[in-house]
This record gives structure tokens, C-alpha cells and sequence, in this order.
């Protein structure tokens, strides 16, 4: 323990006496650690000394937090200012507030500022968070305006995980009556970007006393969120790892804390997120805690866990801590949180999977709660700051939250609904949890299912009501309880928003567009859905982009939409202006360039249907600068000067070169984002020419010709033209030799890394269905290749043997994610050399197959 090292080093202090006071502090049931405080000075230390090592300790072994000494003690002497900041030093008496302040200290420039602030800045969100913290808690005075209980609350339940200004829990369970509100969440956490939420130790006795006494006296439910977020580790950058309190196995304090506060306030509930699966005694033991109370600690799914928690594995796992607990502590003390939001980000369809659960939950007598939140599936984000898990307003219709509210309360589960969202909640969010709670019942679930069956008894398979979707039991539910149509409209949202690679956004967008849309447009998407996940026609095998690309690319500017306006503007220097009613771009018109609206509106019309209007800040077109396609609608301006930028192929390419620092977030999206489309591209060509193949029948010339086309156009040549030698030294740090026809590596081996050719040349070759080896052609010295490992985990897609004795370097996975940590230009220029020749390899794939298509159709 280092810390204690550095502070008693210059004092005649044996460090053996110091510990014992230090863990003795970690059980003392006072704030202020009054007790330990005192033996610390009469040890020989001095009061900042004893301060410092008692907020030390606290952070690093009961949170698990590394709080830099600079940090404290900078604190510290801001603290004794020429202005006497009382507030802030009476604060940080406390060794947990003042830890708590080292944590903001440290997270501020993170989550805070995003590392744009001045020194003084940061002192000022410290002195502020110690005024907040006194005057929005400690001397906080709450209005009972309201005494009386309500007598028939709307049926949702609040979360305080988002609220920024009250910090007072007594408070939001005022807040929560006076909106007529069933009952409210308290979320304890520490959160890096909020930090007006209070950990269990900040709540005393006497208020603890006062929130159940105020829930009781108000009638409104409460339950607990366990700590989730917590300080980031390792210390002290939060680029990396995760936060500490993630895991609830791995800060077992704070949730056993939890469990103890939940008993004191009288709260039903304690919510604990399933993250560690393997881990079923621990988690067990936990559970345990709320034995001989009325508490019921219930299990929430998560996602993004080391392995995929979709609706089968969090029952299988669920079950197994069932089976571990004891008949009465699953009786009286567990349950389930389903949060529909994290079956969707893990690419389940949260109804099927809230089927699945709530028939468990049912058959097994498990008592339930309901997260309804809103997302759009497991999309395009950027870690660790922002999560595909956003919180969307439940009324969005990213999931249908109401459907399955129906869906559970048909099959006789009675359950409480959360609204987790991060926006305050509107009266449409309450309106429409509330009245699927009230949803009159008039048919068992059986009934329902059986009346599905039968109405889709009567129509044919189509693309988007396919085998699967007939036999599923939630959709012969939609099917039942709505009709035909609903269902239709449902499956075409699901296939919007499992459309990978969008921002949460633009798929966002997508799905509103979609709504806006005329009933005739929305049928012809319907019709012609299957464009977008098998891009050939079955009838005629021809290639035919849907109109759905107007709705989830052409529009959106996927790639181009979370750059910020400075760099837009750099990125689209070159402008334009138009006048109203202006023709930019006509639809079936092709072109190789996109827009930036700079100022003014324009309106985009297919088939003279008005589908969406743009206003300044967005971006369209996008798909015309990496695809040689038609236009999929006619652009026009609604305003006079209105002011586009323009960016054409060529000026792309430029960026991409000549490395512009305004472009860096781009290239990095590029470099997620690229290899997908190459991929779904190569795939749907692959597709086209197969059915083309169909129709060559014994024409056996003209199919091998096209066979060559297909094996060619997948060979692709990687240069790093605008990196030096000394650069490439750099990033391929390890060197390997190889002999001729000595296999680098196989096609469908893990990809670990990316080589470049020092010496030599080799073959990239692939083998067909009987074993046949195709030569897709050769490589020299200062190529690279199997760079596609460095960006997704899909197996190798072809073969590597040396044609002569090869001299290679090698860059690890590892390597270029440490690489890309550190934001440096070497990283973009190596991004952007990579990013530039997928971009070339798009277009050639394009144009090639276009040829071909022409050719043999």
C-alpha cells in the first residue's frame, strides 16, 4: 500500500500501527470515521495526513479505486483557498465525500469536460459539487405539499438513475406522488457523468428513517438499483476498463450495503445485474443476504457479457441459482428483472425473449418486475463512454414495450413496470405503460395464440412473414391479439433495426422515417423487404437496391453523422448554394457525390411522395460516394441560399491521403465500419453471381468466365504508401521468416494479426467445394495483408503461402488496439492507408459485378 508509505516515510511512524486503524475505519458506522480519525493523530500524524490515508484506503479497498496522492492533496489545499471555500473543507471531513470528490476530480476531464478545460474549470466542478452536495442534500428541506396517498397511481415505475437535480431520495419519492406515479427506483451509484447519486454509506440512520417514513405516508413503492457504474479502473484513465462497480461480484460491499439499506427504507426490491454466468455460489451467497426480510433481491439479464445472455442462457443460469437457494429464500427473497433493452442489444427480439422468461417465471411461481426501455439493438457505438444500451423513451418505437406488457399479463403474470429511460418521462411514456397495465383481458393466452395460428393459417410465405415468423409462438400472439398487418409492420421494425453498422441514431431515424411514411410507401417496403437481406430478385436475379435505402443509408449519411459541425465544415469545404425549389439530384440519376446542408432545408421525394424534409447539420447522398447506384430520390431545396457542402470521390480520397487531423473521428469509423460493407458486399455480389450462374445453365464458357470474375474481385492489394520506414518499424515489431509453399496461414484459421511483406512475394489463394485451389494472385515486399483480423473477429477468408523465400513483419491484435488507445497520428495513418484501399476495393467490387451483371444477363 503505497500511499501509507508515502505518508508516514518522513514521520517515525511504523506502518504495522497505521493498518489496523485504517481497517478498523472500513467497519466504523460513521461518515466522518470520528474514532480512527483520532487514533490516527494521536499516533503522531497530522490532520491532512490522517484525512489522506483514510479516504485512501477507503476508495482502494472497500471500492476498489486507486485515488492519486496529487489528487487529494490538490483537493486539499482548494479546499483552504483565500476565499475560505468552508463548504468544500467542512465536506471533506468526511473521508468518503472526500474520496468521493478525488473520484469527480479525476473523471471530470473525461465525462465532464471530454479533456477540454482549463485547470481552473476543473477546480470550479469540485467547488460545485461540494455546494450541490450540502445544499440539494445535507440542508435539503423537503415539501409535503402532498400527504395524502393515492388511490389509484398510474401503473409505472420511475428511475432516478438519470436525475441530475435531485439528490435527495425522500425528494423523488415526492416527486414520484405528485406525479401520480405507482412507485420509484433508487439508483445508489457513483457515476462518473452524474454525480448527484448517493452510495448506501451516504445515507444516515436518521435519513433512512425519513425515506421509508415518507414512502410509507405517500403510498409509493420503492425499490433499489445496486451500484452498476462506480469510479473507472485501472487509474487513472477511463479509456480503459470498466466500471469498477459492473460486476456485482467483484465489489461485494457496496451490494451487501444495498441489501441492508433495502431492509432499512422498506423497499420490495434490490436489482442486480447478472454479468459473471459461471459464478452461481457467489451470486447465490448474495442473495442470501435478504434472508428473514421482506426484500426480494431479483436478477436482471445484461449484455455484452463474455458470452451472448440471451433469453435460454439467462434461464439456464437463473435455474441453476435456484436450485442452489433454498424453498423459502426463492419463495420470500428472489426474482426476476427481465430488461427487454439488453435481450435486444444482444440481437434477441425482445418479445420472443420476454416469452421465454415470463413462461419460466410463470411455470416456476417466480416473482417478476419488467424494465421497459428503449433501444435499437446491437449497433455501431463507441466504447467505453456510450453503450448501445441508450434508454431510449419507452414510447419510441425501437421496442414495442407495450405489446409486451400485454403479452406477460395475458399468460397471468402480475408485475411492476419500470420506465428506464434517460429523458425525463413524458406524459406519452406514462400513458402508454400505464394503460398496457390496464389492458382489459377478455381471452386466456392459449386463446390468443390458437386465434394467431389460424389467421396466419391463411396467407402464403413471403419476405418478410417467412416460416420461422408463422411458427413463432410471440408472433402467433401479435398475429391474435392485433392482426396480420401489425405483425407485418413489427418484423419490418425488427429488420430495420438488426441492420448492423448503423449508429443508434440513424437506425433511430430510420425507424421514424418509416412511421412517416404513407401507407402505400410502407406496403411497397414490404413488398420488396427481402432487398435488404438477399439482394437478388428471386424471379430474374437482378441486383435492385431497395427503396429501404433511402430510409437507413441515402439519407442518414451513416458514416459522416457523429462528426461534430467544425469538422463537417472542413470535410465539406467545397459549397454550393441553391434557391428554393432548386433540383440538387434527381432520383434514377447517378452520381459520385454527397452533402452537407450548411444552411437551409431540402425536402427528398420518391416518386413525388414527400418521404422526409432536412434541415441544416445533416447529410445525405452518402451511398453515392462509395457505390456506383442510381439515386434513390430526387433531392430539392425548400428555402433560397441554401448553402450544401460537397464531397466528391476524388476529395474523399484526399483525406484519406494526405492524413487531415479534422477527420481522425471519421477514419476511425471508416476503419470499424468498411470491412463490413466489403463484406456484406463481396456476399451479396457472391449471391448475384450464383443466381446468374443458375441462369448460364450448361453455357459452361461463359460460367467459368464469370467464375474468374467472382475469384478476382475478392483479391485485394494493401500498401502503406504514407508511412515511413521508421513508421512501419514501429508497428511491426516482430519479424518472421518463411519458405517457399510453407503455409502463413489458411483460409478459416482465427485471424491474430496483420503481416507485411519485407522480402519475398507470396500467393493468396482459395480452395472451392472440391478442394480445387484458385489462385486469386500475388502479393509483393511493402503489401500487407490479413488486416482484416485487426478490425472484426471473422475467420481468415483465403490462404497465404510464400511464392519465394518471404522475410515478414507482424502487428498483433493486441498491439493495434494498445496502438489505437493512444489517439496518435500513427495510428490514423495507418487506419486511413487501410481505410483508403477498402474504400478502392469497394468501388472496384462495385463496378466489376455491375460489368459482369450487364454482360451475362
Amino acid at each position: 500500500m503505497n500511499y501509507i508509505d508515502k505518508i508516514v516515510a518522513n514521520r517515525s511512524i511504523n506502518e504495522k500501527v497505521v493498518i489496523p486503524v485504517l481497517e478498523e475505519s472500513l467497519k466504523e458506522n460513521d461518515i466522518f470515521n470520528r474514532n480512527s480519525f483520532d487514533k490516527l493523530l494521536k499516533l503522531g500524524l497530522k490532520d491532512d495526513e490522517a484525512l489522506i490515508l483514510l479516504a485512501s484506503h477507503k476508495s482502494l479497498i472497500k471500492y476498489g479505486y486507486r485515488l492519486s496522492l496529487d489528487t487529494l492533496k490538490h483537493i486539499l489545499s482548494l479546499s483552504k483557498g483565500d476565499n475560505e471555500f468552508s463548504t468544500l473543507k467542512s465536506l471533506i471531513r468526511s473521508p468518503f465525500i472526500f474520496a468521493k470528490a478525488g473520484w469527480i476530480y479525476e473523471h471530470a476531464p473525461y465525462f465532464i469536460f471530454y479533456n477540454r478545460y482549463k485547470q481552473e474549470e476543473l477546480d470550479c466542478c469540485i467547488l460545485q459539487f461540494a455546494e450541490s452536495y450540502q445544499s440539494l442534500f445535507l440542508a435539503n428541506q423537503v415539501s409535503f405539499d402532498i400527504q395524502e396517498k393515492s388511490t389509484n397511481p398510474r401503473r409505472v415505475l420511475a428511475t432516478s438513475f438519470w436525475e441530475k437535480e435531485i439528490w435527495d431520495p425522500v425528494e423523488m419519492i415526492v416527486w414520484a406522488r405528485r406525479n401520480n406515479l405507482e412507485g420509484v427506483e433508487l439508483n445508489v451509484d457513483f457515476h462518473p457523468f452524474n454525480y448527484a447519486r448517493l452510495l448506501p454509506e451516504e445515507l444516515s440512520e436518521e435519513k433512512r428513517q425519513e425515506i421509508k417514513a415518507a414512502a410509507s405516508r405517500l403510498g409509493v413503492k420503492i425499490d433499489i438499483h445496486s451500484p452498476i457504474v462506480g469510479p473507472y479502473s485501472p487509474f487513472p484513465n477511463p479509456d480503459k476498463g470498466k466500471p469498477i462497480f459492473y460486476n456485482p461480484l467483484e465489489c461485494l460491499e457496496p451490494q451487501r450495503e444495498t441489501i441492508f439499506l433495502a431492509r432499512d427504507i422498506g423497499a420490495g426490491s434490490v436489482v442486480v445485474h447478472l454479468i459473471d454466468l459461471p459464478r452461481i455460489n457467489e451470486m447465490a451467497k448474495l442473495i442470501m443476504a435478504a434472508a428473514g426480510s421482506s426484500v426480494r433481491i431479483t436478477i436482471e439479464n445484461y449484455c455484452e457479457t463474455e458470452e451472448r445472455q440471451d433469453a435460454d442462457t439467462f434461464m439456464s443460469v437463473i435455474s441453476e441459482i435456484c436450485y442452489s437457494l433454498p424453498k423459502e429464500l426463492v419463495r420470500d427473497n428472489f426474482g426476476v428483472t427481465l430488461d427487454v433493452g439488453h435481450l435486444n442489444i444482444e440481437g434477441e427480439d425482445p418479445l420472443i425473449g420476454a416469452e421465454k422468461i415470463g413462461k419460466w417465471c410463470k411455470d416456476k411461481g417466480i416473482f417478476l418486475r419488467v424494465h421497459a426501455t428503449d433501444n435499437y439493438g446491437k449497433l455501431l457505438y463507441y466504447a467505453p463512454h456510450y453503450s448501445a444500451d441508450v434508454h431510449g423513451n419507452v414510447s419510441g418505437r425501437g421496442i414495442n414495450n407495450s405489446l409486451i406488457i400485454k403479452m406477460l399479463r395475458h399468460m397471468g403474470l402480475n408485475f411492476d413496470v419500470l420506465a428506464e429511460q434517460i429523458q425525463p418521462l413524458t406524459p406519452d411514456d406514462i400513458a402508454l405503460i400505464d394503460n398496457a397495465q390496464r389492458f382489459s383481458i377478455n381471452e386466456s393466452y392459449d386463446n390468443i395464440i390458437e386465434d394467431g395460428k389460424k389467421r396466419l393459417s391463411t396467407i402464403g410465405v413471403d419476405s418478410i412473414i417467412d416460416l420461422e415468423a408463422i411458427e413463432e409462438g410471440a408472433y402467433q400472439f401479435l398475429a391474435g391479439l392485433e392482426d396480420i398487418d401489425s405483425l407485418r409492420e413489427y418484423l419490418l421494425y425488427r429488420k430495420i433495426q438488426t441492420k448492423k453498422y448503423l449508429s443508434v441514431g440513424e437506425v433511430k431515424k430510420s425507424s421514424l422515417e418509416f412511421m412517416k411514411m404513407p401507407q402505400s410507401f410502407k406496403g411497397e417496403l414490404m413488398e420488396y423487404i427481402d432487398d435488404l437481406l438477399a439482394p437478388v430478385q428471386r424471379e430474374t436475379g437482378l441486383i435492385d437496391r431497395s427503396k429501404i435505402d433511402l430510409v437507413y443509408q441515402n439519407i442518414s449519411g451513416a458514416l459522416f453523422g457523429r462528426l461534430n459541425r467544425k469538422n463537417l465544415n472542413q470535410i465539406f469545404y467545397r459549397t454550393k448554394t441553391f434557391n428554393r425549389g432548386d433540383i440538387i439530384l434527381e432520383q434514377n440519376s447517378k452520381g459520385t457525390e454527397m452533402y452537407f446542408i450548411r444552411e437551409g432545408e431540402v425536402t427528398a421525394f420518391v416518386d413525388d411522395i414527400n418521404l422526409a424534409t432536412l434541415g441544416a447539420g445533416e447529410i445525405f447522398g452518402e451511398m453515392s460516394l462509395f457505390y456506383n447506384i442510381k439515386r434513390t430520390a430526387t433531392i430539392k431545396t425548400n428555402k433560397d441560399n441554401t448553402k450544401l457542402g460537397i464531397l466528391p470521390r476524388d476529395e474523399f480520397e484526399d483525406i484519406l491521403v494526405n492524413n487531415r487531423r479534422y477527420a481522425y473521428d471519421l477514419i476511425y469509423r471508416l476503419f470499424n465500419t468498411l470491412p463490413q460493407r466489403l463484406r456484406n458486399l463481396n456476399q451479396k455480389y457472391k449471391t448475384a453471381m450464383i443466381t446468374l450462374k443458375h441462369f448460364l445453365g450448361s453455357d459452361l464458357e461463359r460460367v467459368k468466365r464469370l467464375e474468374n470474375i467472382i475469384s478476382e474481385s475478392q483479391f485485394m492489394k494493401t500498401s502503406l504508401s504514407n508511412l515511413s520506414l521508421e513508421d512501419i518499424e514501429r508497428l511491426f515489431t516482430e519479424k518472421r521468416s518463411f519458405d517457399p509453399d510453407e503455409e502463413i496461414f489458411a483460409e478459416g484459421d482465427t485471424g491474430d494479426g496483420v503481416y507485411i511483406i519485407l522480402d519475398g512475394k507470396v500467393r493468396v489463394i482459395i480452395f472451392t467445394s472440391d478442394f480445387k485451389e484458385i489462385e486469386l494472385g500475388e502479393l509483393e515486399a511493402g503489401q500487407i495483408f490479413g488486416e482484416m483480423a485487426l478490425i472484426d473477429d471473422k475467420p481468415r477468408s483465403a490462404s497465404v503461402v510464400p511464392f519465394t523465400p518471404c522475410k515478414l513483419a507482424f502487428m498483433s491484435g493486441k498491439q493495434f488496439n494498445y496502438l489505437i488507445q493512444t489517439k496518435s497520428d500513427l495510428a490514423y495513418r495507418f487506419m486511413s492507408s487501410v481505410c483508403l484501399s477498402l474504400f478502392r476495393h469497394i468501388l472496384r467490387l462495385n463496378a466489376v459485378y455491375l460489368k459482369a451483371k450487364k454482360e451475362f444477363q
